[in-house]
């Protein structure tokens, strides 16, 4: 597994971690030609409103490793959009390197299905099947950073937004060399402002809490800084700030909410998997996709149309209608585990030659 963490994830995940980049290319061949399965999956592969380079990188990288591996499944992977025809192009010849392959929602399918005659299935993110930690633990850490146990608690995941359009160079290594370091500044200004005035009504009006949950805490996003700059816009002191890096603790937190506001994805994945009411603030195609899945498309809000058309009433009544009305918006995700559940059941099955049983999921193409 290729990993940034590869002393936490061989210790968290049991794996055995390779090298990023050109100097873990050696020990990445070996790996690949000695699986008998290699697996393509995760968000924010096959798609180019970042960088026009990343669709390139895939399809040259996956076309590298088939001719080393035996089989490159495609698990999972988020997908679009893909605007640009040398984007298409790229996704056509990424595509011929996989066999299955699976996209993790009805939004993807509809971007990579026109790009091959094989068969692309709908699989869930894995992150649903992830098991929480205790309540206890939960509760123990919410206690220790001073959140309140007597009133309803809003967790708040963000992120930095700037996919306005295409770059040539991805936005992290733009970031890294220096560039564009305004890039989105005066969106993303507005956002916050936002933010924290929906954030300050519903702390005003129904007796809440703000939690503050960001989860990507790198250069070129920090999620943290996001969380900061809304914190200090809003009128309300009623609000905390975690920092949880483990993805079982924090999807037990999940569980002790009111309702999760989630800018990113996998938030919205493990809280709904706790059955907590969930808004999405969408800054691409693949948030649509996951609350369609979850069967709540219309708990899902642009982060551009609230900026461009300042919709601040509009999430604040999704809010309070989360909070009053939780029955509504939550979301069953038991099919949505089983079926991710099956297509893993029948990827071993196949690497292994041993048939499967009942293994097939259900396929989204018609």
């Amino acid at each position: 597994m290729l990993t940034s963490c590869p002393e936490r994830d061989s210790q968290r995940l049991g794996i055995i971690p390779l090298k990023r980049g050109w100097r873990g290319l050696g020990s990445l061949a070996r790996a690949a030609h000695q699986a008998d399965l290699v697996i393509c999956g995760g968000g924010g592969l096959f798609q180019d409103d970042d960088s026009l380079l990343k669709m390139p990188y895939w399809a040259v990288r996956l076309a590298f490793l088939r001719l080393l591996a035996k089989r490159i499944a495609g698990f999972s992977i988020g997908a679009g959009p893909l605007r640009h025809p040398v984007s298409r192009l790229f996704g056509r010849l990424a595509l011929q390197t996989l066999e299955p392959i699976s996209v993790r929602d009805p939004l993807a399918l509809a971007v990579l299905q026109p790009l091959t005659q094989k068969t692309v299935e709908v699989v869930p993110d894995p992150a649903f099947l992830l098991q929480p930690a205790g309540q206890s633990a939960a509760r123990q850490l919410l206690l220790e950073a001073g959140v309140p146990s007597d009133k309803r608690l809003v967790g708040v995941s963000v992120r930095r937004w700037f996919h306005t359009n295409s770059n040539f160079i991805p936005h992290k290594h733009v970031t890294r060399l220096g560039l564009h370091r305004n890039r989105g500044k005066p969106m993303m200004s507005a956002f916050t402002k936002y933010i924290a005035t929906a954030l300050d009504d519903v702390a005003d009006h129904l007796d809440a809490h703000i939690v503050f949950m960001p989860t990507y805490n790198v250069q070129h996003e920090n999620d943290a800084s996001v969380c900061e700059a809304i914190a200090e816009r809003m009128r309300s002191d009623s609000f905390s700030m975690l920092s949880v890096d483990d993805p079982k603790l924090y999807k037990a937190i999940t569980g002790l909410l009111s309702v999760m506001l989630c800018g990113r994805m996998h938030p919205a994945i493990l809280a709904a998997g706790q059955g907590t009411p969930i808004v999405g603030l969408a800054y691409n195609q693949k948030s649509f996709g996951m609350f369609s899945l979850l069967g709540q498309g219309a708990r899902c809000i642009s982060m551009a149309d609230l900026v461009r058309h300042e919709e601040t009433a509009r999430l604040v009544a999704m809010l309070r209608e989360a909070i009053h009305q939780p029955a509504r918006f939550k979301p069953d995700t038991s099919a949505l585990e089983h079926q991710t559940e099956k297509f893993i059941e029948k990827l071993v099955a196949r690497s292994s030659g041993v048939p499967a049983t009942d293994a097939q999921p259900q396929s989204q193409h018609n």
